[in-house]
């Protein structure tokens, strides 16, 4: 006891101002705190604003946290279910806006490019210098023009969040062109959820505010000095303590019964309001199919992939490909239809380790591959004049 007691009269001789700053600092915070908790109390009213509330709902933009670094490694379970993804740790920049940087490489750029869609498009498990939304700006610096090229992928994306991402942060930026690669992620909501407004609380188009408590407030001060000090550490005590997060729990089990038309129509209806929404903008609206290893006998990295659609669901593997096929068809039909650029890259890349790690990921060499069939594009098609070919 005395040895304690003179630790802290020690600190005090020695830092004597700096110690009564602190402890009036720490006695500031739990007078405004009790009397916040106090006011409360009194008038039970004022815990549940009508505005900014519990029952607060918003609509989600999904995109990755502006202004974060981030140092993913895929685990030893993502590892297993693939054969090209060299295991080290990727570094996933985000800037202001929520672009993976690299992004604005020119103060005043001569064309500017943005890239919708989800993981494929994100390039998690790839080099900043390979992800081909970032790579294909470089490249088409060669037809000695200044091109910014931004990457707005997010795990997860499907069209409608595209959709919502475009209106809300891409027309701002006064884009040339904006490409967009969805299908995998728009046919699993489509096939679990029946329609892209659903409640799922990671997918669904809107948000509830939670109730904020004592024991929330508590866990935010935590959360956010962990991860201060400790930025590496952070991601894997959060990831000991949460328990593996499934999107789709409470539907799994549930037998889908497959209605090709519906999937179809709806997944239709929002290209073409990509389309349409890029054109009343003055942006030059592209999209691009999306390569696959579906082949028609699966290796054992694509049915470790799908075999639980057919457990959980059962979706066999050939209805899951020609789904697949079907959608990417659509995307052929919605740009010829419209006289859109479609840059169709399940036709130009094959469909091997070689550049695909998964069923749909690329890695490095497969990424570097795409970006230079995307840049040739482009270019052959005359969209690097600005507000062209709309």
């Amino acid at each position: 006891m005395r040895k304690n007691q003179n630790m802290t009269n020690n600190v005090f001789m020695k830092h004597p101002k700096k110690t009564l700053f602190v402890l009036a600092v720490i006695i500031f915070v739990i007078i405004v705190f009790g009397f916040e908790k106090y006011i409360a109390w009194k008038d039970p009213a004022l815990k549940r604003d009508e505005r900014y509330g519990a029952n607060t709902r918003h609509i989600l933009l999904r995109e990755n946290p502006p202004l974060s670094i981030r140092y993913i490694r895929a685990t030893d379970k993502e590892l297993k279910r693939t054969d090209s993804l060299t295991d080290k740790a990727y570094r996933l920049e985000i800037d202001e806006d929520g672009f993976v940087s690299p992004s604005r490489i020119h103060e005043k750029p001569d064309v500017k490019i943005v890239f919708l869609g989800g993981s494929t498009t994100e390039c998690m498990y790839v080099d900043e210098q390979n992800r081909f939304p970032y790579l294909v700006g470089r490249l088409l610096e060669n037809e000695h023009r200044k091109v910014n090229s931004y990457n707005s992928g997010v795990g997860g994306n499907n069209t409608f969040h595209s959709i919502n991402i475009l209106i809300n942060k891409i027309i701002p930026l006064n884009p040339d062109i904006v490409v967009m690669m969805e299908n995998v992620n728009d046919l699993i909501i489509l096939l679990y959820e029946g329609d892209y407004w659903n409640k799922n609380p990671y997918k669904g188009p809107i948000g509830y505010c939670a109730e904020q408590t004592f024991s929330s407030h508590i866990r935010g001060i935590f959360g956010t000095a962990v991860r201060s000090f400790a930025p590496n550490l952070y991601p894997k005590i959060t990831a000991a303590l949460r328990k593996s997060e499934d999107e789709f729990a409470y539907v799994r089990g549930k037998k889908i019964v497959i209605t090709q038309e519906y999937l179809l129509g709806k997944y239709k209806t929002n290209l073409q309001t990509f389309i349409n929404i890029c054109r009343a903008n003055g942006i030059a609206p592209v999209l691009m199919t999306q390569a696959s290893r579906f082949k028609e006998k699966p290796d054992k990295v694509v049915t470790a992939h799908t075999s639980a659609m057919e457990r959980d669901f059962g979706i066999t593997y050939s209805e899951l490909k020609n789904l697949f096929d079907k959608f990417n068809e659509t995307v052929r039909d919605v740009g010829e239809a419209n006289k859109v650029l479609v840059i169709d890259l399940a036709k130009k890349v094959p469909q091997e380790k070689n550049y695909i790690y998964d069923f749909d990921h690329y890695n490095d060499n497969g990424s570097r591959f795409v970006a230079k069939i995307i840049a040739g594009e482009l270019v052959k098609n005359n969209l690097l004049k600005s507000n062209e070919g709309i």
